[in-house]
């Protein structure tokens, strides 16, 4: 039987093993891995100064909540910019929490996305600051309050897709307002056999497409009961009237009538109805005042069928509307037949014409429209996307506008299950959508095509959070899964820009330390490395968890985590080796680290003074709050 024993001491164990004292077992430099300031405060500049203690080499100015970035003075981001150059710190920042797409606590209004772009931009304005020259990553949400898709994994032996829609919202676009739709099963009185099986399946998106079809089919049959009533009203005062004043011409007030014989030519003076005939008349005039009423509900129908049909169904209603505009004009033309309204007449059938011709128009719209309802209702993601494309397209373009080539890059961050774009996928088309609207402005503006898809690729991309894409695990998706969206992001290798490390186990975004929960970290790290610009990307440690629940600042920990060397040399020992030699998880650097060490010989900034990170007592500093003298 071979011997096994549990070492006390990882780093003394293994001592060889270059992953000793590696939580992730993926070694980082700790050159472009820092950590943000905290989101509930607005001294920012106070949050740098510890960073700097800490020896950090990247920290994320946080603006998260709106409200409190309001707070920050313009001074600040001048003192922080001063204090990042002297020390060598590279920033990134993260934006407030607004959604792109404009939706809010009463769902969604043009209004809102417009003011939300205002107010990201003047984020923006004050983000370049820190950082001028072009390089400074701006972390902005890509949604934060468009309701999303919760997904789960589809069952291959049953046919289904790699990701399937559980449920979501569906958004109707002429208010706004959302409603929710989940795939499920439903019974079904055409289909016995569904009785038995428990209901015939019906999925999250064809409920939008009963929703359309159901609204449309609702307009249609208002516009044909206002025209049925019309005919109910008028009863058979028309075939009356018409069999013994087949061409004549009334007044508007309805008390002279003229007759014309089939050659157009009067019949002779202005004669009036009798009594039986004015009544019939009346009922035409009564039916006559609920025609209008069709007519606007007509147009309502047409108005919604142009807005949101197709291209071919809007190249028909153009031609719809022609017709109906003429035949309507024929249907109810006046004549003048002297001076003043007194002297202008109608045709005495021109209730009844008008009739037909709504009748005959509400036939071409339903022929029209037969295949394909107007699709006033669509998924809230999909409608979310075009938006959100917009806002960040529009924000690029005024940061062109105003910064040049020096403008900052725009790194839309995914979110997790239950809010909008929370696939790869999703994460991939938005970009390319916002890429495209950046280009449209670009060239516009007199740029080559080419040129402005350079630039929109180097100016536009993801922040990827691994704890965000973590939480797709809560409804059944495998690591597998997770490092599989990571190849999906990066397969077009400008995509992602940034990093946001952080660990979970899957169920909610509680901000550990990477390697404490159960995020791929390796091979996501493994995946973005293949792109050739994971150098490039600053990676940001947010473990708030830590310092809330366990009162601990990260990015010592952080460093051990991600094997970080403690020298430039990039052997060991590494600073997770230091904290296992020291024997208390997460507690110290023990040995291999020792103080004086550093303050005989010097190492990165331990021989300044400490307001600046170093060990060195100082005296008063801009940067230390203390007076100058």
């Amino acid at each position: 039987m071979a011997d096994s024993y549990e070492g006390f001491y990882g780093g003394s164990s293994s001592g060889l093993n270059p992953d000793s004292g590696n939580l992730t077992g993926y070694h980082m430099s700790a050159a472009n891995m820092g950590f943000p300031g905290s989101p509930q405060t607005a001294d920012q500049l106070h949050d740098v100064v510890n960073a700097v203690k800490h020896g950090t080499k990247v920290f994320e100015v946080t603006m998260l909540q709106p409200d409190v970035a309001e707070t920050i003075p313009m001074q600040h981001f001048k003192e922080m910019r001063a204090l990042m150059r002297l020390t060598g710190v590279k920033p990134s920042v993260h934006a407030p929490l607004i959604d792109a797409a404009g939706f809010g606590e009463k769902g969604w209004t043009p209004d809102a996305r417009a003011d939300g772009e205002r107010r990201m931009f003047d984020a923006i304005e004050k983000a370049q600051i820190l950082d001028p020259t072009g390089n400074l990553p701006i972390v902005m949400h890509a949604s934060n309050g468009a309701p999303g898709t919760e997904w789960r994994p589809g069952d291959e032996e049953k046919g289904e897709d790699k990701f399937v829609m559980e449920s979501s919202t569906a958004i109707n676009l002429k208010t706004g307002q959302m409603q929710s739709i989940k795939r499920e099963y439903k019974l079904r009185p055409e289909d016995p056999d569904s009785l038995k099986t428990g209901g015939r399946l019906s999925s999250a998106e064809s409920s939008v497409d009963n929703m359309n079809a159901g609204e449309w089919s609702n307009k249609m049959t208002e516009v044909a009961q206002m025209s049925k009533h019309v005919g109910e009203i008028m009863g058979g005062a028309p075939d009356h009237l018409h069999e013994k004043y087949p061409n004549a011409l009334i007044s508007l007030d309805g008390k002279r009538l003229i007759e014309f014989d089939e050659d157009g030519k009067p019949k002779g003076g202005v004669g009036m109805f009798d009594a039986e005939e004015s009544g019939q008349y009346g009922r035409m005039k009564k039916a006559d005042l609920f025609i209008e009423n069709a007519q606007m509900s007509f147009s309502s129908a047409f108005g919604q069928a142009y807005e949101y049909g197709t291209d071919e169904q809007k190249e028909q209603l153009e031609k719809l509307s022609v017709d109906y505009s003429r035949n309507m004009e024929e249907a109810s033309g006046a004549h003048k037949l002297g001076e003043g309204k007194a002297n202008t007449f109608v045709n005495i059938m021109s209730p009844v014409a008008k009739q037909q011709v709504i009748d005959e128009s509400l036939k071409r719209l339903q022929a029209i429209t037969e295949r394909d309802a107007p699709q006033v209702y669509e998924l809230t993601e999909k409608f979310a996307m075009k938006e959100a494309a917009k806002t960040f397209g529009n924000l690029a373009a005024k940061s062109y506008d105003k910064f040049g080539e020096k403008a900052p890059i725009l790194a839309v961050e995914n979110m997790y299950q239950g809010m909008a774009f929370s696939r790869a996928e999703d994460m991939r088309d938005l970009i390319d959508k916002s890429r495209e609207n950046f280009v449209e402005h670009l060239t516009e503006g007199g740029m080559k095509e080419e040129k402005a898809k350079e630039l929109a690729e180097k100016k536009l991309g993801v922040t990827w959070d691994v704890g965000h894409l973590n939480i797709m695990r809560k409804k059944g998706f495998t690591s597998e899964d997770v490092v599989e969206q990571t190849k999906v992001i990066s397969k077009d290798k400008s995509m992602v820009k940034h990093i946001h490390l952080t660990d979970n186990f899957g169920y909610a975004d509680t901000h550990l330390l990477p390697g404490m929960g159960n995020v791929p970290i390796k091979a996501i790290m493994e995946e973005l490395e293949k792109t050739g610009r994971l150098g490039e990307m600053r990676k940001i440690v947010e473990a708030g968890g830590m310092i809330q629940h366990f009162k601990k600042l990260p990015h010592s920990m952080a460093l051990a985590s991600m094997g970080s060397g403690i020298y430039g040399m990039k052997n060991s020992p590494t600073w997770g080796q230091a904290m296992d030699i020291q024997g208390s998880y997460s507690g110290g650097y023990g040995n291999l680290n020792p103080a004086t060490h550093h303050q005989y010989f010097g190492a990165g900034f331990t021989t300044m003074p400490v307001e600046l990170g170093g060990q060195q007592a100082g005296g008063g500093s801009r940067f230390g709050g203390t007076p100058m003298a």
